[in-house]
């Protein structure tokens, strides 16, 4: 279980443009369910999001993984647990342009000092798990839209984390290819991952994915449903 007690995140502390992103808010995430945040831009999901995350500290509050206080501990052992506990998948990709599918999938693994040659068949077999094993060598601006989505999604698993984290995953995605999204994140949770995802697309609340949905308004959450 992820568990934040309080947690807030004031930007520019003291200074005339100071901002709170997210007011204190409390809220229990539980194993092997997907919990999503709801809201429009600037309501404060995708700060709440990347506190759980281990992503960025909190102003004031403390975080909670498996009862582990996890808020202040030093910037090394936050590294190593977003690595080995998390798997990120961004807005915009963020895939490495000029690099080919595998290589884009490989990189949050380089780090572990895992030998190449395991690390690069256990990537392919990631890409082939969705049917990218064909374009493992491609270039990622070679790719489609859906194509790319995959590749970062791909990539999110390579370390075989616990929890998936995505931020706005189907912004860039037209309805079919969200849909498509919803299916894999359906499959993974039925394998017994976490999903935590912000999104203000009803494709992605009203799914059946969702057990959860936490409405965000101005830094706040506003309100909570549970699927029955």
């Amino acid at each position: 279980m992820i568990s934040a007690r309080g947690i807030s995140k004031v930007f520019n502390h003291g200074l005339p443009n100071e901002f709170a992103a997210l007011h204190p808010v409390s809220l229990d995430v539980s194993l092997h369910e997907t919990t999503v945040l709801k809201g429009p831009s600037g309501s404060g999901k995708t700060t709440l999001l990347g506190l759980m995350a281990c992503m960025a500290r909190p102003t004031s509050g403390r975080i909670f993984l498996n009862e582990r206080e996890i808020t202040s501990l030093p910037e090394r052992f936050l590294t190593e647990i977003r690595r080995s506990t998390f798997g990120f998948i961004f807005q915009q990709f963020n895939l490495i342009k000029g690099l080919s599918a595998l290589e884009n999938v490989m990189i949050p693994a380089y780090p572990t000092g895992e030998k190449y040659s395991i690390l690069r068949r256990r990537a392919l077999e990631s890409l082939e798990m969705f049917n990218l094993g064909q374009r493992a060598d491609a270039r990622i601006e070679w790719l489609s839209g859906g194509e790319a989505q995959r590749v970062a999604i791909a990539r999110a698993l390579i370390n075989n984390p616990a929890i998936i984290i995505a931020d706005e995953p189907t912004s860039h995605l037209d309805s079919i290819q969200s849909r498509e999204f919803i299916d894999i994140m359906t499959d993974l949770k039925a394998k017994g991952r976490t999903i935590i995802l912000a999104s203000h697309d009803p494709i992605v609340y009203d799914s059946g994915l969702a057990d959860r949905v936490v409405e965000m308004r101005d830094g706040r959450i506003a309100n909570e449903i549970k699927s029955s």
